[in-house]
């Protein structure tokens, strides 16, 4: 994996924030603005409206036409961006109509050339949500920058001035785990964070004496990603964990109770690790505090 040897700085000078209006959605708008007030970024407050979906049982009771619900959306998007300008925030309102949201959004951050993405997820785990999948997760697949979910377990940020102040990158020493190290240091950087290297051994030790040769070589390998100049300007630490994955990670975070996740997912195989149990997508369903995936 390769080593980050210069200092490194976070840079978010623009946001892209998916929206449908959804809970979900209203929770990814407090962290878009706290983050916003503390990079001094501005906003695109993106939804793709889908004449074929319908949002509420009026709607589909009525049998309400695309036209005339269009507008409707255009007013919602409208009241969003006026809460950001209220706030002092630069928000521009980005209204786009399709049956693919992700493609819309993916195309939006790509043409105005987007430092992050923040989407709230209803996130399911297990089968259901291999069969349902979601627009977070297509995101997530396919961006070509981090993608910052808001899941329904996360609490709600203030409304002001976010940083984050205990950071777990969890890694499998994978190339895409290289590139999201580089987003745990920045952040870290920023704030002068508990940064935490995280691996995870699915293998069970079945003697002490085995455990520990294993620790201590992982360890060594975590340590070795850790540049020597961030001993100055963070507090990283090293933590090899053993079981399952998700709660592995979860528990870790809930314990150092951080404030940010910084995962790698590897793009093919975001559905099918595990088959039913993909490490990413159940982490994003069930994480206390936003995750920021990089692919």
């Amino acid at each position: 994996m390769p080593l980050i040897e210069d200092r490194v700085s976070v840079s978010l000078k623009k946001i892209l924030l998916a929206t449908d209006f959804s809970e979900a959605s209203e929770k990814a708008s407090v962290y878009a603005m706290a983050l916003a007030h503390r990079f001094g970024s501005t906003i695109q407050i993106a939804h793709v409206f889908d004449p074929s979906a319908v949002t509420s049982q009026e709607e589909a009771v009525l049998g309400i036409p695309a036209a005339k619900r269009l507008p409707t959306a255009q007013e919602r998007l409208d009241s969003v961006t006026n809460e950001f300008a209220a706030a002092g925030i630069q928000a521009e309102a980005v209204l786009r109509q399709g049956h693919r949201p992700s493609i819309d959004l993916l195309n939006i951050a790509k043409a105005d050339r987007a430092d992050l993405i923040i989407a709230g997820t209803q996130s399911k785990t297990g089968l259901a949500r291999l069969i349902l999948g979601s627009t977070a997760e297509s995101l997530i697949r396919n961006a070509p920058v981090p993608v910052l979910t808001i899941g329904p377990q996360t609490e709600l940020s203030s409304r002001g001035p976010l940083v984050f102040r205990k950071i777990v990158y969890a890694t499998d020493f994978s190339t895409e785990s290289a590139k999201a190290s580089f987003f745990a240091l920045s952040f870290a950087q920023d704030s002068g964070a508990n940064l935490y290297f995280c691996y995870v051994l699915g293998y069970q030790a079945r003697n002490a004496g085995t455990k520990d040769f294993l620790d201590q070589g992982f360890e060594r390998a975590l340590n070795r990603m850790v540049p020597q100049s961030a001993y100055d300007w963070c507090n990283p630490e090293c933590v090899v964990e053993h079981g399952d994955a998700t709660e592995a990670i979860l528990e870790l975070a809930e314990a150092k109770q951080a404030d940010l996740i910084v995962l790698g997912a590897r793009t093919a195989s975001f559905w099918l690790t595990h088959i039913a149990h993909g490490t990413s997508p159940d982490i994003l369903a069930q994480a206390k505090c936003p995750v920021m995936t990089i692919c």
